[in-house]
């Protein structure tokens, strides 16, 4: 073989087996970023489930208290009273809420609604706020009527006639921030404006869990 052959194959050989530095610099950065990328993704992961395992259970029932992921924040949003004003709940921001959806035709609301009322009445001064919304399509003075004959003296009621503040259809063409689970269902907002889970289904709001519950509401 002649000297500029041999030398050939041997810089063919060497290149195969080495990349040249600017190619090693480029991968080294590759891995170190995924490296990163799985060091976040899993403290992302951890203070999750710190989170987690902080929010106390609360079952009633057949129904369970389902936490979110992610949490989300309060959105804007604007409910009409029977009395004609209006509210945002963001003015609210400080203090711990339950927005409970429910509807005239609802069987179990009526079970619930009472609970929610006495609820409000007793925790009104520890700044609680309960917010019953009536998901009813139909006019206002149906609304008004169930809340009288359920003796619903308490508990602020508000209206969601055109779907914009909770959505049950597949494609939620309105844009609402929250789903319609089932009925009645009750999203639980922590002070800070966090809203961290829901419970679907009629459930008893005097227990001694969800006062539990309430409290951790409170805190955070």
């Amino acid at each position: 073989m002649r000297r500029c052959d041999r030398e050939e194959t041997l810089s063919g050989r060497s290149v195969g087996r080495i990349a040249p530095l600017r190619d090693q610099v480029a991968s080294r950065r590759t891995v170190l970023r995924a490296v990163i990328g799985t060091s976040v993704s899993l403290a992302a992961r951890a203070v999750m489930a710190a989170e987690d395992i902080s929010i106390p259970s609360f079952e009633s029932g057949r129904y369970q208290f389902t936490i979110l992921r992610p949490q989300i924040e309060l959105p804007p949003i604007r409910l009409f009273g029977l009395d004609g004003k209006t509210i945002d709940l963001s003015s609210l921001r400080g203090k711990p809420i339950l927005l409970n959806f429910w509807a005239t035709w609802c069987a179990a609301c009526r079970t619930e609604l009472p609970i929610l009322d006495r609820l409000f009445e007793e925790n009104r001064r520890s700044g609680l706020q309960v917010i019953a919304v009536s998901e009813d399509r139909s006019d206002r003075e149906t609304v008004v009527r169930f809340i009288r004959t359920n003796k619903i003296e308490n508990l602020p009621i508000y209206r969601d006639p055109n779907g914009y503040v909770a959505f049950s259809d597949r494609d939620n063409e309105k844009k609402a921030p929250f789903a319609l689970y089932g009925m009645p269902i009750t999203y639980l907002i922590t002070a800070s404006g966090r809203v961290v889970g829901y419970m679907s289904g009629a459930a008893d709001w005097m227990s001694q869990s969800a006062s539990e519950l309430i409290e951790y509401l409170r805190r955070s």
